[in-house]
């Protein structure tokens, strides 16, 4: 920062710099009046004036508060410059957060260390910066102190600069390639990229992984194009890129990944795993099938630690479409025979897995494809039936080990539908049968007792309803008749539910429950308008009637949709997205394939 050039004969105000140098000899530290300051120092604190004055930004100004804390606290004025805010912020860190480049000079230029310091969250200025897009803060910054490698620092979050940078980014600005948040990112790039060792040096997580995360492809490309070495960083678990891709789904990063460096698709973690276990496991059916491609041939090699393939990974799996794509694309190859009958390192099968960890949809597709032998026993001697006892396996014609064995099959089928599940299933059918049997008894009746009766042998019309030329009593009419047909609908499907099938409950259940939220919807119009009826001699009580019903049955709609959204979510796509590919998959499984 240049000095004040002072003429003859002529008189100037101190500048900024001289003033502050004044300040270094009021209180000259000495190992007996100071000392280094501690946590829990009442004068670790930063003054409040002077944390106002640096948030403004007016350099005289933030000088006058400097002098004022010194002579109060009697400190020297390197120890007040080592005070911090509350969160550990430091004076530069306040000064980079609102952009105050003049302080932010001034302190630099005396104090050039406090680049250097963290606060609380182990943020340095550069991060606080960075994340509050204060461009020419953040150039000043990375100007200071090259030699200290500040750029590559990571706070307690595990983020670099870098990486929080790419973080910060919108997903907006990646076409427009202008802005803040751009000139940030392109900055910390170039700053990176001239190291040659950038990535040795960079700590945290890599910032092409805040890209991945971002579903932000532009600007994946970006890092790739600058800092390409940083494709073969690995995280904590020693997982690449290719595995952060795989995690969360971003088939677009996969196919770039693939493009730029094939063999990240034959990387394995610390566990073993390669990226396509872990696109199994997480269920992310768009990456699974992308890396699917691209992996290797024969896909039986592809195994972890556990010596568990891509099927065993999937039988584990909450999710069960990978296990079903895998079975259906390979209808005419062995390659099914050698991934389902695979043993792991405990001789689990894939069948196995996923009776351990109770995979419903996973078993149904197992147990469906005959080239899979359901027979094959673990290194303990036991089937999948052993392992959980489920009606699916019984079903599928799994026999128990030697010994075990000493029931019938009926008697095998009585006692899985007794397991937790079934119970419940039971239960559940029960009960909707109840509803559904009262609800049917309801509109029954006031279908026979119409509001307004019927008219007498003497009218013109003998026996017909009284009210039958009123708009609302029609409304009536047609909502108690829907209601009636859809509660007795749904009074057949739970009885044939009854069965003592698992299966068959389960359908019965889910069929008969959407039924009846529509029956129960018709009881509740007919309800109003049987009311509105009754009433509508009084306008204000008709009127107040109405409204009242209107919005207790707005409610039972609402409730009813989002119900029908959760049970058929297929129906509310519109477009192909990943988790359209999963749901069209779903609806694909239990509309054909379950009814063979």
């Amino acid at each position: 920062m240049a000095l004040a050039i002072r003429m003859e004969g002529s008189e100037t105000r101190p500048t900024p710099n001289e003033r502050l140098e004044a300040l270094k000899w009021r209180y000259v530290p000495t190992p007996d009046n100071q000392h280094q300051l501690r946590d829990g120092d009442l004068n670790k604190i930063m003054d409040r004036d002077l944390y106002e004055a640096t948030k403004e930004g007016d350099v005289q100004k933030f000088i006058d508060p400097l002098q004022k804390v010194i002579d109060s606290r009697k400190l020297a004025l390197s120890l007040i410059f080592d005070q911090v805010a509350p969160s550990g912020n430091s004076m530069l860190h306040v000064a980079a957060s609102c952009g105050r480049e003049d302080v932010m000079e001034l302190i630099l230029f005396h104090y050039p260390y406090l680049v250097t310091r963290k606060n609380s969250s182990e943020d340095t200025p550069l991060h606080v910066a960075i994340r509050h897009q204060m461009l020419n803060a953040t150039s000043k910054l990375m100007r200071q102190r090259r030699d200290s490698e500040i750029i590559y620092w990571k706070n307690k979050d595990n983020k670099s600069p870098v990486y929080l940078a790419v973080e910060k980014y919108e997903l907006s600005n990646s076409k427009d390639r202008k802005g803040v948040q751009w000139e940030i990112f392109q900055l910390l790039l170039r700053e990176s990229a001239r190291d040659e060792a950038y990535a040795v040096k960079i700590q945290g997580m890599s910032p092409i992984l805040a890209a991945i995360k971002k579903m932000n492809i532009d600007l994946l490309k970006e890092i790739i194009d600058g800092l390409p070495k940083l494709l073969h960083v690995r995280d904590e678990d020693g997982g690449t890129p290719m595995h952060a891709a795989a995690s969360v789904g971003n088939y677009k990063a996969i196919g770039l990944l693939l493009e730029k460096c094939p063999y990240l698709a034959l990387q394995t973690d610390n566990n073993g795993s390669y990226p396509i276990h872990i696109a199994s496991e997480a269920g992310n059916f768009s990456a699974f099938r992308r890396l699917l491609k691209d992996t290797w041939p024969d896909l039986a090699e592809i195994k972890n630690k556990k010596g568990q393939n891509i099927l065993h990974v999937a039988g584990t799996s909450r999710y069960f479409f990978p296990a079903y794509y895998i079975l259906k694309q390979h209808i005419e190859s062995d390659i099914i025979e050698k991934l389902g009958n695979s043993k792991d390192v405990d001789g689990n099968t894939p069948l196995h897995l996923a009776a351990m960890h109770n995979r419903c949809d996973a078993m149904r597709c197992l147990t469906k494809d005959k080239r899979i032998d359901v027979r094959l026993r673990n290194n303990d001697g036991l089937t999948a039936l052993d392992l959980l006892g489920r009606a699916i396996l019984i079903a599928a014609g799994v026999l128990r080990s030697e010994g075990r064995d000493t029931l019938s099959p009926k008697e095998q089928v009585d006692r899985a539908s007794k397991s937790s599940s079934a119970d419940w299933i039971k239960d559940q059918v029960n009960t909707l049968l109840l509803v559904a049997t009262l609800v049917a008894s309801v509109t029954f009746t006031a279908g026979l007792t119409l509001p307004g009766g019927y008219n007498t042998p003497s009218d013109p019309h003998p026996g017909t309803a009284t009210m039958l030329h009123h708009r609302m009593f029609r409304v009536f009419v047609i909502a108690n008749v829907l209601a009636m047909y859809r509660s007795i609908l749904a009074v057949v499907v739970l009885i044939w539910g009854l069965k003592n099938n698992f299966l068959v409950a389960e359908l019965a259940y889910y069929s008969a429950g959407s039924l009846l939220l529509v029956a129960l919807t018709g009881m509740s119009m007919a309800f109003l308008a049987a009311v509105t009826v009754a009433v509508s001699r009084l306008t204000w009580l008709g009127i107040l009637v109405l409204c009242i019903g209107v919005f207790y049955l707005a409610m039972v709609v609402v409730i009813f949709t989002k119900l029908s959204f959760f049970l058929f979510p297929l129906y509310h796509f519109t477009s192909r997205t990943p988790v359209v590919d999963d749901a069209l998959d779903r609806f694909r499984y239990f509309s054909v394939d379950s009814m063979k």
